[in-house]
């Protein structure tokens, strides 16, 4: 096996454009309705007070 000359590198692909960003799916919470807030005005347990699962 022959050792690579001095000073030559390995070249690198050329770059590729970056990929659009992947949207989250996300569902209204079943618990709260998508408010974030339960029946006594107090966060929502099932999903944090975010609003969606």
């Amino acid at each position: 096996m022959r050792p690579d000359p001095p000073g030559e590198g390995i070249s690198s692909p050329d770059p590729q454009p970056p990929l659009p960003p992947v949207e989250p799916k996300r569902w209204i919470c079943c618990h709260c309705g998508g408010c974030g807030l339960d029946s006594y005005a107090e966060t929502c347990l099932h999903c944090e007070g975010l609003g969606f699962c």
